[in-house]
This record gives structure tokens, sequence and C-alpha cells, in this order.
């Protein structure tokens, strides 16, 4: 029988507007006090007073620009210290926020623009050209193609390009003259779009997915709950009094542009009053010296980051500040996990797994600081969240689950479940579900609970199946990532004449590795349906969304790649 399984906690989620949330943060001492820095400069730096200062300033200067409600403003940029500045300007202006990576494509940044009805667009120095062509494509007049820079940089950009910075929308007047408008109607709240944030589309074209203020304010107060959070160990009180003495510091090495950094760095920081250093640009490291100099507190990372932080030298880096580190977007393995463990974290201190979608604001399922974790589970469902398995038809799954467990796809519900996709009624009808007044989203992933706690077997799209036996992909690319000559891999299904099997593509570390050790590799460890049947190639590089997801879509073999 299906058992709808419902979080174990609960927590107060405001009935506010996202910017109230925001800047009713701390008190008046940790407003004002140093908030913001730029990781590679960090004598730049604002406090949240200024941040909300800078960003009444945009919203002012979007409405006397002639933007209305609901207009979409797209970032095409990497971080930038103000990125958070932009983010609440454009919502307080009443407007939608929309973000693309600065590695898209002409072709990617024209369809999201054209796709999100973008009225304005904002883009990184090293984007313009791409920026202003994609603009003309769509019918954006090139005087409302910004450049997105730090404000100290904004003289210079005038010379570098005919574009004007950014800043040149703010409002003249000190911004404290501007009040954007604050609500605590349920409906309302509900319903006003604030942000547009683009699927992955590792399987198919990306949807724009419609997240509202009920929606970031209820996931923020679930995700910060769930952090805060002190268990009875003496460790636990231990961590507590060194937080109290040094003060919550995270690094930003996750793109904004993305919902895992937004609500993390956007929103969850200045509830929590912790300052946030934030980076240009990501490289591994970069990453471990600057949390080794700013003596960081809370990382959040994705499998990309930590696999290379595994493989990098031991003993260079401090990282013993760290009190918390979280991973997410894409399956990490237990393996490579344990390394990171071993290596670089305090003793006692895990590396903790989280489960989220676009679709779920950012996340659905985590864990307390100091809750148990055995390496495979995603952690509990989010306070005041439910979830169920969902049986698939003709569908039988081929991995370690104990007896008696209900293996399908999982469905949740909360209220940080989307709106819907924009101008996708039909997707939305697709994945949105409402029965007895619960609104139930289908995740497209297949897992399973035990004792309250979820695990993910893989993606219901990327399954392999192999003569009626379910093959998972991300189960392969762990064995595989475990090879001290693989840099990175990506299984995907070959369909041949005897039907589908696995097929790896590998891009080596090592120049010398050759395809039969991976083979060997798999043959020791797992049983014949599994083995690379399809083939082993390799490649320079895995297709991935700027998250970590591999695009599993991208990967047809190039005509000169190597088969092993």
């Amino acid at each position: 029988m299906e058992t709808i399984h419902e979080s174990r906690y609960t927590c107060e989620i405001p009935r506010v507007d996202l910017l109230t949330f925001v800047f009713s943060s701390g008190d008046v001492a940790t407003r004002q006090r140093p908030q913001y820095f730029d990781a590679d400069h960090p004598e730049r730096h604002y406090s949240l007073s200024q941040g909300e200062s800078h960003a009444k300033r945009v919203a002012k200067g979007l409405r006397d620009l002639g933007l209305q409600d609901d207009d979409k403003v797209l970032l095409y940029s990497g971080n930038n210290l103000f990125f958070p500045v932009l983010l609440w300007g454009v919502i307080g202006a009443g407007c939608v926020f929309t973000a693309t990576s600065p590695s898209a494509s002409l072709e990617e940044l024209t369809n999201q623009l054209r796709d999100s009805d973008s009225k304005l667009l904002l883009t990184s120095l090293d984007g313009i050209e791409t920026a202003l062509k994609a603009a003309t494509a769509v019918g954006i007049p090139q005087e409302r193609v910004y450049v997105f820079c730090d404000p100290q940089d904004a003289s210079t950009i005038k010379v570098a390009t005919r574009s004007e910075p950014w800043t040149s929308l703010w409002a003249s007047e000190h911004g404290n003259g501007f009040e954007w408008p604050t609500s605590t109607d349920p409906d309302y709240l509900a319903r006003k779009t604030i942000i547009l944030n683009y699927s992955s589309g590792t399987t198919g074209p990306p949807k724009g997915v419609e997240i509202t203020h009920a929606n970031v304010v209820a996931n923020s107060a679930q995700l910060i709950h769930y952090r805060t959070m002190v268990g009875k160990q003496p460790s636990a009180y231990a961590r507590q009094e060194r937080l109290a003495r040094s003060g919550e510091r995270w690094l930003a090495p996750l793109p904004m542009y993305h919902a895992y950094g937004q609500i993390y760095y956007c929103v969850n920081a200045p509830r929590m009053s912790a300052k946030v250093y934030i980076m240009s640009k990501y490289d591994v490291r970069r990453l471990l010296l600057f949390v080794d100099i700013y003596r960081i507190t809370f990382l959040t990372a994705v499998p990309t980051v930590l696999i290379a932080m595994a493989k990098h030298p031991r003993g260079v880096y401090n990282l013993q500040s760290l009190e918390y580190a979280l991973t997410g977007s894409a399956p990490l393995g237990h393996d490579i996990a344990s390394v990171i463990e071993k290596h670089f974290l305090r003793p006692g201190l895990e590396l903790k797994n989280g489960w989220g979608l676009t679709e779920t604001t950012n996340s659905i399922s985590g864990f307390c600081p100091d809750d148990e974790n055995d390496g495979r589970s995603v952690g509990y469902l989010n306070p005041n969240c439910a979830g169920r398995v969902v049986p698939v038809e003709g569908q039988s799954w081929d991995s370690e689950v104990p007896p008696g467990i209900l293996v399908g796809e999982i469905w949740v519900s909360g209220q940080n479940i989307m709106k819907g996709y924009y101008k996708n009624p039909k997707a939305t009808a697709e994945t949105v579900v409402v029965q007895n007044g619960r609104r139930w989203l289908r995740t497209g992933d297949i897992g399973y609970f035990e004792d309250g706690r979820i695990y993910i077997i893989d993606r219901l799209k990327e399954l392999i199946k192999v003569k009626g036996l379910q093959v998972s992909p991300s189960e392969l690319e762990a064995a595989i990532l475990l090879h001290e000559g693989v840099a990175d891999v990506a299984v995907t299904g070959a369909k041949l004449e005897m039907g589908e099997c696995p097929r790896a593509f590998v891009v080596r570390k090592d120049p010398e590795l050759q395809g039969e050790q991976i083979h060997d590799l798999i043959r020791s460890k797992f049983s014949k349906h599994k083995w690379l049947t399809g083939g082993v190639y390799f490649i320079d590089e895995i297709p991935k969304t700027p998250s970590g997801k591999t695009k599993r879509r991208l990967l047809p073999i190039p005509p000169n790649t190597s088969k092993l």
C-alpha cells in the first residue's frame, strides 16, 4: 500500500514577501556590518543595509526606464560581488529575475531571451559581443544591453565597449527614498513570480520554472531550520560555541544564476547574518585557498568540485575551520565523500548530501548537522514537506534495496514547489499533480524511503535497461571515478542490435590510461549486465550544466573518438 511520508519537523514560515524576509534579518548592528566580500579583493565589500540601499536604486532605475510589473530582466554572467544586489533590485522593481550561464552559446542565450520574453539584458564584459547579437536576434534594442560589473570598475566599461555599465541604470538619489511594494497576502505571495530559473535540460530543452515569493521564503525557512538545529552530542555543543565566537563565514563558489547558489547566498546568508566571500570564477586551488585564509565555516559544493578536491594533493591547505559541508545537485559516490572526509575535513565532520530540483525552488531534503549519515542517503524531507513513492508500471529495479521496500518515482509536496513552467501548461500538468487538495511534484527521480530517509537510485529517464534489468549510470560513474587515471566520466545507454547497454565516456587524468583498464574495473565490481558492453570512449570534456549535472543528450560519439 502506498504511504505518504510526512516530514519529521515543522517550522514557522513567515507570511511576507521575499525582500521583507531578507532585509528584516538580524539587528541594526549586524545589518550595518560588512557582509558580502569579493573573495579576490576582500577590501571590496558591503553590508546588508548598503545592499538594500543599492537594490532600491536599481529598482527605481528599472521603473524609471519604463519596466513594468512582471517584465523579465535576464543576466548573462557569472558570479559578481553585486549579484545579490541585482537580484534584490529586479524583484524590488516588481520585475522577474532570470539568468543563464556565461558559457551559454549564442543560440542558448537567444532561446532563453525569447522564451522568457525578457525586456532587458545584462552581461559580463566578456559576454558583450554574444549578448549584443542575441539581443538583436530577439528585438531588444542595443541600448537595453548593459554591462554587469563592480561599480568601482564602471568608469572603465564605457572605454572598453560601446555599451553602458549597469550602474547607469541606478537612480541617482539615495536608495532609501524608494519604497518597493510589500505584502502579507498569502494569495499574492503564492501567485507573484519573482524568479524564472531554467531547468537543467539534461534530457530535453530547458524550461522556465516560475518561483514565487512564497516558494523562496518557504524553502529558506526550511533550510535554516535544519541548518541551525543542535544535537545532544558534546560535539554539537562545541560546534555551537565555536560558531558563537567566530560567526558564520561562507564561501560562495557556486553560480548564483542557479537556484542552489541563489537561495543560499542571496537569502539564507543574510537571514543567518553570515559573511559571504564570493568567488567570481571557480577553480579547486583557489577554493581550497579561500577556505583556509578566510577560515570558512560552511561550504556548499557540487560533485564536480568535490571530485576535483579528492584528486588534489593533500596537506597543502587547512580546512579545519569548516563546521558543515554540503553537496547537492547531482549524485556523489560514497567513496569520493570518504576521501574528502578523511583527508580534508576535521575529525568527525561528515560531508552531507542534500536533494532538490529547480522545481522545488532549491531543496526538498537534507540533514541537520548532527544527524547520522550513512553516505548513501540524501537526508530527510524538509520541514513542512511530504513525499510518496509511486510505482512505475512495467519497471523493476535491480539495486541493493532492502526487502519489502517500495521503489519507484518519488513525488514531493510543500510550499516550495514551483508555481509551474512558464508558458507551458502542458508540461506543468504532466509534472504537478493535484490530489485531495495537495499539489504533488513528480520529481522524475527513482528512489525509496527507509526510516524516514530518502535514497535516490537515479533519474527515471537516465536509467539503462539491459535485458529487462535496470542499470544506474551514477553507480557505474562512482566506481570509475575512483580510478586514479580518470578525471571525469559519464555513463549513458547505447542502443545496439543486441539491445540497450552501458557505455562510458571518460576524461583521462593519466594520458596512458587504456580502455581495457576501465573494463577490468567494472568487470571486477559488477554483474555482467552492468559491464560496459557499449564501449569506453575517451573525450576531452564531459558536457555539464553549471550545477554539475551531466548533459547526457550531448554525448554523441564524435567521429574522431577512440573506442576501446
